[in-house]
C-alpha cells in the first residue's frame, strides 16, 4: 500500500504503554538484588548487570561505528579497549526517519538515532557464564527504515527457557541500503546491502564471543520478523553465512514476493539521481555523500526498488554478500540448509488498511497495487459486511505474506526439514485506543511478537492477556526456544513438498491445518506476476 496508516505510524512512534525501548530491562537493572557481572569478548571485558533472575549486557559493540569514511562500507572489527566497558545501557538506535511517508522510504519525517549504532544486547538466565546454553539471535523488523533491537525485551524468554538471547541493530534507510555505481571502487560491490553486512557481522560476533556469556556457538537459532525475516532469507542465501546459525525461524517474511527481489546493479542505477537530489552532482558523488549530514541522507526519499517495490529500501542480490537471487538459490539448494520454521499471521494486512474506508478508495488502491490484475483481485475479494478496509487487508495479507510464505515452505521442504505456522488470535492485544483503530485488527502484522517474547512492547501490553492467551504465549515461547532441539514437539508435523500442513496457533487450542493454500487464495497469486517468485 502507498503509505502506512496513521494507526501504524502512531504505534511506531512509541505510544504504547510499555515505551519504545523495553530492551533496557529496567526491572533487571534496578532490581533489589542487582549486581555487577563481567564477561570477556575478543575486544575486551564488558560490565553488565544481573538481577531478578536475569543477566543482561546492553550496548555491546559488534563493529566499529560506520561513520565518516566508513559510511557505506562493510562493517569493520571492533577496536579493542582496556579496562571494563560499561554494558548496562543500550546503545543508540541507528539513524532513522520516522514519518508517514518516511517509514516506507518516501522521505521526510523526524530523524532520530545515530550512525554510531552497531550494538547488540545480550540476555541470559542469572548465573549464566560457564554453561553452554542454546543461543537465539533476533533480527528486528521495521520496513528496513525504522526499529532497533532494544524495541524488544527478551529477558523472560531467556530466563524461562534457559537461552542466551541476542537482539541486534543494523543500518537503516539510505545509510543501510543505498546502492551506487561509484561504491564499487571500495571493493564491496555497488552497495545496497550494508544493513545485511551488519547482520552477518553481528552473527560472526556471536559465533566468536557468545561462549563468554554462557552460550553455545554451535547451537544458534536465527529468528526474525517482517523486514528481519526478509533479511534472514538473504542471509540463508549468502555463502558467508555458513556456520553462523543452525536453525531459522521466519516470522511474516514473504521473501519470495517478486517486487521485493531486487538485483544490485538495478538498484545502483538510481544512485546518481539520489546523490544529485542531495546536492552531490560532481565526479565524486560518494565522497560528497559521505560528508552530507546523516539526518539529510535519512530524510531523502528512496529512488530504488526495495521491500515495497519502487521507492523503498531493502536488501539486494547479485553482489558478494548474496550473489544469487534467493528464489533461485532455494530452488537449487544453494543456501545454508538448516531446519526452518516459516509462518505468518491470519490478518497481516489489517495494520495498514484502516484508511481504506470507501468503495472508491478500495478500487483505486487495488488498481494501484495490482495493475492489470486488479479486476481479478476485485472479483476474488468482494467488499462484504465488514467493509472495504477488511477486503483490501485480506488481499494484501494473501498476496504479500501468506502465499509467498507458503511457496517458500514448499520449495525449502524439497531440501530439508520445514515447519509452518499461522498465528490466528484475532483478540491479540493492541495498545492504541479503539477510537484510533477504526477496524478490528484481528491477528495483525507483528501481533505474535508479544506472545513469542512474553513481554510488552510498542504495539502490545501483555498485562491484557487473558488466561488462554497467557497459555498460548507459553506454548509459543517453548516452541520457539525448542526449535531444532532434541525432542521438538512431535505432534507438529513437518511441511511436505506441497507446502502444508501448518500449525494454527489459537488461545482456544492449536490445530493442524491443511487448507492454508485454499483459504488464502494462493491459486490466484501463484498464477500472477504478484505471486511468489519463480526461479
Amino acid at each position: 500500500m502507498r503509505s502506512l496508516t496513521r494507526l501504524a505510524l502512531l504505534a511506531l512512534l512509541g505510544l504504547g504503554a510499555c515505551g519504545i525501548h523495553p530492551g533496557r530491562v529496567h526491572q533487571v537493572r534496578f532490581a533489589s538484588d542487582a549486581e555487577t557481572v563481567l564477561a570477556s569478548t575478543q575486544a575486551g571485558v564488558v560490565r553488565g548487570v544481573e538481577g531478578a533472575g536475569v543477566r543482561a549486557f546492553l550496548g555491546v559493540p559488534y563493529a566499529r561505528p560506520p561513520v565518516g569514511e566508513l559510511r557505506w562500507r562493510a562493517p569493520q572489527p571492533v577496536e579493542p579497549w582496556k579496562g571494563r566497558r560499561d554494558a548496562t545501557r543500550i546503545g543508540s538506535d541507528c539513524t532513522q526517519a520516522v514519518g508517514r511517508k518516511a517509514i516506507l522510504g518516501g522521505g521526510g519525517g523526524i530523524v532520530v538515532g545515530s550512525e554510531d549504532c552497531l550494538y547488540l544486547n545480550i540476555y541470559a538466565p542469572a548465573g549464566a557464564r560457564d554453561t553452554q546454553m542454546p543461543v537465539m539471535v533476533y533480527v528486528p523488523g521495521g520496513a528496513f527504515t525504522v526499529g532497533s533491537g532494544a524495541n524488544y525485551d527478551p529477558s523472560r524468554l531467556a530466563a524461562e527457557q534457559g537461552r542466551v538471547v541476542v537482539a541486534i541493530n543494523y543500518r537503516l534507510g539510505a545509510l543501510g541500503w543505498l546502492a551506487h555505481p561509484q561504491m564499487a571502487k571500495d571493493g564491496d560491490g555497488v552497495g545496497g546491502n550494508f544493513g545485511l553486512m551488519d547482520q552477518q557481522a553481528a552473527l560472526r560476533w556471536v559465533r566468536d564471543n557468545i561462549a563468554g556469556f554462557g552460550g553455545d556457538p554451535g547451537n544458534i537459532t536465527l529468528f526474525a520478523e517482517s523486514a528481519g525475516a526478509w533479511s534472514a532469507c538473504y542471509l540463508m542465501a549468502s555463502p558467508g553465512s555458513e556456520g553462523l546459525f543452525h536453525q531459522v525461524i521466519l516470522q511474516s517474511g514473504g521473501c519470495l514476493e517478486p517486487s521485493s527481489l531486487v538485483p544490485a546493479q538495478e538498484a545502483a542505477k538510481s544512485g546518481p539521481a539520489f546523490a544529485e537530489a542531495l546536492g552531490c552532482a560532481g565526479e565524486d558523488q560518494i565522497g560528497c555523500l559521505r560528508k552530507t549530514p546523516a539526518w539529510r541522507v535519512a530524510r531523502a526519499p528512496s529512488l530504488r526498488a526495495g521491500i515495497n517495490g519502487l521507492g523503498s529500501w531493502g536488501p539486494v542480490y547479485g553482489d558478494r554478500t548474496t550473489p544469487e537471487n534467493p528464489a533461485v538459490a532455494f530452488h537449487e539448494a544453494r543456501y545454508v540448509r538448516t531446519p526452518v520454521m516459516v509462518g505468518t499471521n491470519l490478518d497481516e494486512g489489517r495494520l495498514f488498511a484502516n484508511e481504506v474506508q470507501s468503495m472508491d478508495r478500495y478500487v483505486k488502491e487495488t488498481a494501484w497495487m495490482y495493475g492489470d490484475e486488479a479486476a481479478r483481485v476485485l472479483e476474488r475479494y468482494p467488499v462484504g459486511e465488514e467493509g472495504p478496509a477488511i477486503a483490501i487487508a485480506t488481499n494484501f495479507t494473501d498476496q504479500r505474506f501468506a502465499c509467498p510464505s507458503h511457496a517458500l515452505r514448499r520449495v525449502l521442504a524439497r531440501h530439508g526439514p520445514v515447519w509452518g505456522y499461522e498465528f490466528a488470535d484475532r483478540q491479540a492485544p493492541f495498545v492504541l485506543p479503539d477510537r484510533l483503530v477504526g477496524l478490528d485488527l484481528g491477528a495483525y502484522h507483528a501481533g505474535e511478537l508479544a506472545y513469542v517474547f512474553g513481554t510488552s512492547w510498542i504495539l502490545a501490553d501483555v498485562k491484557r492477556f487473558t488466561p488462554e492467551q497467557r497459555a498460548l504465549s507459553a506454548r509459543m515461547r517453548s516452541l520457539w526456544a525448542g526449535f531444532g532441539q532434541t525432542g521438538f514437539d512431535p505432534a507438529w508435523p513437518q511441511v511436505t513438498q506441497g507446502g502444508g500442513p501448518v500449525r494454527v496457533f489459537h488461545p482456544q487450542g492449536d490445530r493442524i491445518d491443511s487448507t492454508f493454500f485454499e483459504r488464502h487464495h494462493c491459486d490466484l497469486w501463484d498464477g500472477t506476476t504478484f505471486g511468489a517468485a519463480a526461479p
